[in-house]
């Protein structure tokens, strides 16, 4: 008797094993039970643990890449959203002050007010041209002679007297 109750506990305990792995196997849901029970209760780190927190890591990863990208993206749409009504307005004054360019006297004055316009403007592109830069963690700026020469030029007086010092834009 006590023979026939020890082969049926041999027998039972070897059916639960063979069982028990070809679940580990074959279940994802039964692997990670097991892998979580014997994490908690023996402090066992198993591959399955190993993987989770993997991947865990990568999604928060995934995740800041997103963010980032996302940002990176309406920066430049709105680069290209300024600069295209930037050049829609700068274009619409140079085709208004035609007109007013071919008058005697007046013209002269036109088209100095149109230069400076389209300075200003100028000046306003690479300003958010930098913005972008920063934005993107770009380490590149805009060049600062380019910046000093469009957003600070000389004045007119200085322009017209040494007109070969000034810097090449």
């Amino acid at each position: 008797m006590l023979r026939l109750i020890r082969h049926s506990a041999v027998l039972i305990t070897l059916l639960a094993l063979v069982s028990s792995n070809l679940l580990l196997l074959s279940s994802t849901a039964f692997n990670a039970a097991v892998s979580t029970a014997l994490a908690t209760t023996l402090g066992i780190r198993t591959a399955s643990a190993a993987l989770s927190s993997k991947l865990a890591g990568s999604e928060r990863q995934l995740s800041a890449l997103k963010s980032s990208q996302i940002r990176r993206s309406d920066s430049v749409r709105g680069f290209g959203k300024s600069l295209t009504a930037r050049t829609k307005r700068v274009a619409a004054r140079g085709i208004a002050a035609i007109p007013a360019e071919s008058l005697p006297y007046i013209g002269a004055a036109v088209v100095v007010s149109s230069m400076v316009y389209e300075l200003y403007e100028a000046c306003q592109t690479l300003r958010e041209l930098d913005t972008l830069y920063a934005d993107l963690g770009l380490s590149q700026a805009v060049p600062d002679d380019a910046m000093q020469s469009l957003c600070n030029p000389p004045p007119l007086n200085e322009l017209f007297t040494q007109p070969n010092s000034q810097p090449d834009v």
